[in-house]
């Protein structure tokens, strides 16, 4: 019997991100997730949100990013928000940035930071994304979590 092994396949992180962001998302205002730097690929990011949580509380399967420059990447956003460029150029710093389309949400049952630091000692919270390819007891954790 071959033994299944636990990893996401794509690669697998885990993202801060800031509460109304994530509501957008789930609201289906927001279809991309914008970054200055990313993966370069597809990928699943365990959803951390910061500030006003302080809980991870979804997964989110992302599509083939979109690199480009500040104006591609902002043009994207301004399509989405109308009146967001600026902003978006703002954000970009005239440089490469990232659009990453949200193809599926996947809840989880939360799991709050003072859980995260009881249970893994040497938990960090993400400031942008970190990925969860060495961290193979939080992956598998945070798997054994979903909603299926």
């Amino acid at each position: 019997m071959e033994r299944q092994l636990s990893f996401c396949e794509p690669k697998c992180v885990l993202m801060s991100l800031r509460e109304e962001y994530y509501n957008a998302m789930i609201q289906g205002k927001k279809h991309y997730e914008y970054r200055t730097r990313y993966l370069k690929e597809p990928s699943d990011a365990y959803i951390y949100i910061s500030k006003t949580k302080k809980s991870i509380v979804a997964k989110i399967r992302f599509g083939q990013p979109i690199i480009g420059d500040a104006q591609t990447i902002a043009t994207i956003s301004e399509q989405e928000e109308p009146e967001s460029y600026n902003s978006m150029m703002e954000y970009l710093h005239n440089n490469i940035g990232y659009a990453i389309p949200i193809e599926k949400i996947i809840p989880i049952k939360e799991v709050k930071l003072s859980e995260l630091q009881q249970k893994f000692h040497n938990f960090i919270v993400p400031q942008s994304y970190y990925s969860l390819d060495k961290k193979k007891e939080l992956l598998s954790f945070l798997e054994s979590r979903e909603r299926i």
